[in-house]
């Protein structure tokens, strides 16, 4: 793996952690408004960690060949970037399920990490490496929120 390959290996795995960080926190202050205490707040941080933990970890099961009985996987549909499309339609996509991909002021191939662009291993990788790095940020800021 090179330099460049190497950076936008780094902004992948850096785009996917705070996407799940994002989740978890919202998720978190969700639980947290509905019993109106910030301790609430912080046991949901940590079993949110634990559960990105454990992700984490059966991601990393299944990329080293642990198959559970009856589970099958389905080959992934290639995104085409909305500007390279031929036939241009309105997206009917919600704004949180959009990816740097989908706009178009930001297809700049230096800022932009698809996972399309690495093989099935490093995509792994950077799922295992995303996920254990949430759950380790989740730690830590239950850590420091003293309730």
């Amino acid at each position: 793996m090179d330099k460049a390959q190497r950076k936008k290996f780094i902004r992948l795995v850096y785009a996917k952690t705070l996407r799940y960080f994002a989740i978890a926190l919202v998720f978190s202050a969700i639980l947290a408004s509905f019993y109106g205490d910030r301790l609430h707040f912080v046991f949901a941080l940590c079993a949110l960690g634990g559960v990105f933990l454990a992700w984490g970890w059966f991601t990393y099961l299944y990329a080293t060949g642990m198959r559970l009985p009856g589970w099958k996987t389905k080959p992934g549909k290639k995104k085409v970037p909305y500007i390279l499309r031929k036939e241009k339609q309105k997206m009917h996509k919600p704004a949180f399920a959009m990816d740097n991909d989908d706009f178009d002021d930001d297809l700049v191939h230096a800022t932009t990490a698809r996972e399309e662009e690495f093989s099935k291993p490093w995509r792994e990788k950077a799922r295992v490496f995303s996920r254990i790095l949430c759950a380790v940020l989740l730690f830590l800021v239950s850590f420091v929120i003293k309730p």
